[in-house]
């Protein structure tokens, strides 16, 4: 009998595998896909391929800085050859630790049979513990028509060998926009059709509109408040009488969990009904089964599952510690320029009756930046009277980056204060944060 039954070998799964083995627990792990969603299916595809896409928006403008190249073309096989070879080797990383640390994988569809007890086709693996790390899969709306055109998800849309002339997606959320940045700067016509009133419903205004105005100079054209009525085999038909072509349809309408495993085991649900309940230390309502990652909700990040895969493995191993602070946790989206942010928005922290001011600091200001013809700011929102920092928002070059700043700060209890003091090295995208500092103390010698 194994301490410890992992389901799933994702980020969560892996990360808590390794940590409970280094705690002393023999550990068996089960999953039928080794490094989950983010590095077959999400960030590590999408990281790789962005590279490319980059580097074309850099070539196609590498006349500004006096250089005349131009592109001859894009072999999407190529990159796709690339992208399986870095999941492969950090597969191979993943089992490379497994072995270091003694940890039993099986690979396979594991069957819940009791809350000790999983199936993996006819053999039967038992567990002290059981610790779900199932991770999510796309969620497909079931718009009239779709089941009868060659649609792609978030998981297939990395298999393509050939890139479209026209990309149309439907969805205006994170991946999607993602999505928007992989294939416009490689040519692609990319169309994107959503039923919110606006995209990145999620994001700072300034953010969001940042990166409005980046889509509609790459060419992206951008239809919100959309009401789909069909789709056909090469068009998508709306409620407003409006039709947009493609050869190839992106569907980019959220995830769900599979509660199988909650509901065989009876385990309590949130208040949603859509994900499994847990205390502090990620206990279920089982006393011997945990849960992490997708399946709990929160933000649905690889980051995210990992740090609480640490605190699981941690209270399984009966050594216990403070949950993840999801205020801390930085969120961000593979744009250009990249946005990056954590913890309150200026109306959150006002809601919850914080006196909140908030620091600009534009990076039109930023030595670092005129040289690299970006665009963005660094924004900063904290209580008034102390100087609490309650959340940021970063858009620029390496925005996500320069945010783990802040975050360490407020990690140690820093406030503004500590940013406004501390040295950073000129010239560099990060100076805008201490700038935004000085504009929070009214000390900005860029105002």
């Amino acid at each position: 009998m194994y301490d410890l039954i992992i389901i799933g070998a994702g980020p969560g799964g892996y990360t808590a595998a390794i940590r409970a083995a280094e705690l002393g627990l023999k550990v068996g792990v089960i999953s039928e896909n080794i490094g989950g969603t983010c590095i077959n299916y999400g960030c590590i595809p999408t990281t790789a391929y962005l590279e490319a896409s980059r580097l074309a928006a850099k070539i196609n403008s590498a006349a500004e800085l006096g250089i005349t190249t131009k592109i001859e073309g894009i072999d999407l096989k190529v990159l796709k050859e690339r992208k399986d070879q870095i999941s492969a080797q950090l597969q191979m990383g993943v089992r490379s630790l497994f072995k270091s640390h003694k940890i039993d994988l099986i690979e396979g569809t594991g069957t819940v049979q009791d809350s000790q007890t999983v199936m993996v086709d006819d053999k039967k693996f038992r567990g002290k513990k059981l610790l779900l790390a199932t991770g999510s899969r796309p969620k497909v709306v079931p718009f009239k028509g779709l089941d009868q055109v060659d649609y792609l998800t978030t998981e297939d849309v990395f298999s393509l060998t050939e890139l479209p002339e026209k990309l149309t997606i439907i969805g205006g959320d994170i991946f999607a926009v993602d999505m928007a940045f992989v294939f416009a700067p490689l040519g692609v016509k990319v169309t994107m059709v959503d039923a919110a009133p606006d995209i990145l419903g999620t994001e700072d205004d300034d953010a969001r509109e940042a990166i409005r105005s980046e889509l509609k100079r790459m060419g992206v054209a951008v239809h919100s408040g959309v009401k789909i009525s069909e789709v056909k085999q090469n068009s998508i038909q709306t409620e407003q009488g409006e039709s947009f072509g493609f050869d190839k349809l992106l569907v980019v309408t959220g995830r769900q969990v599979d509660l199988t495993a909650a509901e065989v085991l009876g385990l309590q649900l949130d208040e949603s009904k859509r994900h499994v309940k847990v205390d502090r230390h990620y206990q279920t309502s089982a006393a011997n089964v945990y849960a992490i990652g997708d399946l709990i909700g929160g933000y649905m990040l690889a980051g995210e599952a990992m740090a609480e895969a640490m605190k699981a493995a941690a209270a399984i191993a009966d050594h216990p510690e403070a949950p993840v602070d999801r205020k801390l946790l930085p969120l961000f989206l593979h744009t250009e320029p990249e946005v990056a942010h954590f913890g309150y928005s200026a109306k959150a922290a006002a809601d919850e009756g914080y006196d909140v001011e908030t620091a600009v600091s534009s990076l039109a200001a930023n030595g670092r930046n005129l040289t690299s013809g970006g665009q963005g700011f660094v924004k900063i929102i904290s209580e008034k009277k102390y100087h609490q920092i309650l959340g940021a928002v970063v858009v620029g070059p390496d925005a996500i980056e320069t945010l783990h700043t802040i975050i360490a700060v407020v990690q140690c209890e820093g406030t503004v204060d500590e940013l406004s003091d501390t040295l950073f090295a000129h010239p560099t995208y990060s100076e805008a944060i201490n700038d935004a500092a000085r504009v929070f103390l009214g000390k900005s010698t860029n105002k």
